[in-house]
């Protein structure tokens, strides 16, 4: 049987980070973390891949135009390409998330 875990949102992680000890303001590494974030969205809108060592890959992928059909009255409908984002762990992210299994 699979058991929930808690959801974290974004304010849940700064809160979290704005917790750790720093001799920086709460609105300056409010500004880190949201620059952070700001600066994935920019690489992926380009396509680009960005990889955080020891963390795992982010890749933007391009999904082709495909024909599926509407589960209410079984019509054939055309769905247009679009980009999705991939993210795939690293080897040591994948090990210490199972080490306490």
């Amino acid at each position: 049987m699979k058991t929930r875990t808690p959801k974290q949102n974004k304010s849940d992680l700064l809160k979290s980070f704005l917790q750790s000890e720093t001799d920086l303001t709460p609105q300056i590494n409010e500004a880190i973390f949201n620059r952070f974030f700001d600066l994935l969205e920019e690489h992926l809108k380009k396509h680009q891949t960005i990889e955080l060592r020891n963390f795992g890959v982010f890749k933007s992928k391009l999904m082709p135009s495909r024909y599926g059909s509407d589960p209410r009255n079984k019509a054939k409908i055309y769905i247009p390409s679009k980009w999705k984002v991939a993210f795939k762990a690293s080897e040591s992210i994948n090990k210490r998330l199972n080490e306490k299994i």
